[in-house]
This record gives structure tokens, sequence and C-alpha cells, in this order.
């Protein structure tokens, strides 16, 4: 699926150690932590990141285009995890 990096990690391994080190707290922590969800998908890492996701866009005040971006990630997110297309 991924092709092995110099370390032998995929970048979605590498992706899921950065993110394991950040507190959620932003419009592009939500984002991240979206795609990450949907990109880990069927890993058991999948539904924390979501979790995560969701829990941090529900102590952020939507209004700037940064917020429909991550809120949209989040939602495709959501779909995703629901098996809808």
């Amino acid at each position: 699926m991924f092709a092995r990096r110099q370390d032998g990690r995929t970048p979605l391994e590498k992706a899921l150690e950065a993110a394991s080190g950040l507190k959620p707290g932003s419009w592009a922590s939500v984002e991240a932590l979206s795609m990450l969800a949907i990109e880990a998908h069927g890993r058991p890492e999948a539904e924390s990141l979501y979790a995560s996701a969701v829990n941090a866009a529900t102590d952020l005040k939507p209004g700037s285009w940064e917020s429909v971006r991550a809120l949209a990630w989040l939602a495709r997110a959501d779909r995703e995890r629901s098996g809808q297309k």
C-alpha cells in the first residue's frame, strides 16, 4: 500500500507517531486528525483519532475558512467510518 522509507516505516506510521505527540486545540489539528482517521481506517487508531478530532472541534468556535475545511474533513471521516459514500 505505502512505500517504506529509509527507517522502514510507512508515511502513515510516521504521521500517526507525529500526531500522538501533539495536543488538539486548533482547526488545523481537527483537520489533521480527521484526515488521519480516514487514512487509518481499519486500524485500531482510527476510532481514537476520530474521537480526538470531534472533541477538539467541540471546543473551538466556527466561523473561519479553517473551520469550514476542518469540519468538512470531520464530516468525511464520520461518513467513512459509518461506511457511507
